[in-house]
């Protein structure tokens, strides 16, 4: 008895597995009547059949990208075609979250009047297994509005929406390129300077300097506004710095002094830069370490504030003498603001210093020069 349960049981299986997947091949040729009850986008709405709904997207057509022009034209353009109006709509590629397909409101091809109007342009991208009929239909609607310069066509230059992703991802990926580049520049030269910077002996303070924009021997005047400079040819890493500048901290009167100086420093050849970065610095000389716990930097420029952050921090001593280097990357953006500000005042964890007039020509002078 199991055993002819069984074997009857197979061709039922069977049966069962052949109607499921005609069922879900059969779906994409079904054809939906409903009501659009949402506009999305431009090219997608949501349709309302029964007690269910389903999120179509026009077929073949692509609009304008939230960032270019017309974008919410075009998304008002199809809500007077088709929001709360009776529909049909045919799928042909059906995803989990949204169904692509043919709407039709009483005949009409929704992605072809879109097409007529304007409102989209024929997606090339996506053309592929159109029937050719109805290909030709689509590039004569596109055509239609092109020669009349309706909608999209009306723009000069106004790149397909593809096109425009496209670039914008190229965009994304150089920026992200160009950051890491960045940042494998500063860790590698701050790995070069830690191993010379953290050694707790007494030194001049220019060779602290030095380990920052490259040996002694490569950091010499460099005869223009005050500015000194250097090429290192065996690590093909050059600088050019401001002169030492000693800011004024009023309230912090354990401070001996505060050094500060302004580095472009790039990589590379001289005529060929592969990589640059601007760093200010900080030397704070003091009887014992102050900003070994907080150290971030704030510069007001006016009523603008810009935050740096954390420090780079370097330190060494003689035992009565405590010395602490601070490293901070700024954008030549910031420092461009800094420069045009009329009153400057610099913040390292709870000090404040003031910026004087002959601190910012010197800035001023080093963004010139680089």
């Amino acid at each position: 008895m199991k055993q002819n349960f069984k074997e009857n049981l197979k061709p039922l299986v069977l049966i069962v597995i052949v109607l499921v997947l005609t069922a879900i091949t059969a779906y994409p040729q079904r054809k939906f009547g409903g009501r659009v009850v949402e506009v999305v986008d431009g090219k997608t709405c949501v349709i309302q059949f029964g007690n269910r709904q389903i999120t179509a997207v026009l077929q073949y057509i692509e609009i304008p990208e939230p960032e270019q022009p017309l974008y919410q034209t075009v998304k008002e353009h199809l809500q007077k075609l088709v929001l709360e109006k009776q529909v049909e709509f045919l799928p042909r590629i059906v995803m989990k979250d949204r169904t692509v397909g043919q709407l039709m409101i009483k005949g009409v091809d929704v992605s072809q009047q879109m097409l007529r109007d304007g409102a989209a342009w024929y997606s090339i991208p996506e053309k592929s297994g159109q029937d050719e009929s109805e290909s030709l239909l689509y590039q004569d609607n596109e055509t239609q509005a092109k020669v009349e310069k309706r909608g999209v066509w009306s723009i000069e230059n106004l790149k397909p929406s593809w096109e425009f992703r496209a670039e914008q991802a190229a965009l994304q990926r150089q920026k992200e390129e160009e950051a890491a580049k960045s940042a494998a520049f500063v860790r590698e030269m701050q790995s070069r300077n830690k191993k010379v910077v953290q050694r707790r002996q007494v030194a001049p303070q220019t060779e602290m300097w030095a380990d920052v924009g490259g040996a002694n021997q490569y950091d010499q005047p460099l005869g223009l506004g005050g500015l000194r400079a250097g090429y290192n040819p065996a690590m093909r890493i050059g600088h050019i710095s401001t002169p030492s500048i000693y800011l004024d901290f009023p309230n912090a009167g354990f401070l001996q002094k505060v050094e500060s100086r302004l580095f472009y420093l790039y990589k590379g050849d001289k005529t060929n830069i592969e990589d640059s970065v601007y760093v200010v610095g900080f030397i704070a000389t003091s009887k014992e370490y102050r900003f070994a716990k907080s150290n971030n930097l704030t510069i007001t420029a006016d009523a603008q504030k810009f935050a740096l952050g954390k420090a780079k921090r370097y330190f060494r001593t003689n035992g009565t003498v405590f010395q602490e280097m601070l490293i901070y990357k700024i954008p030549r953006a910031q420092l461009m603001k800094i420069v045009a500000a009329e009153r400057i005042t610099v913040q390292i964890a709870n000090y404040k210093g003031a910026i004087s007039s002959e601190s910012l020509t010197l800035i001023n002078n080093l963004l010139s020069a680089s």
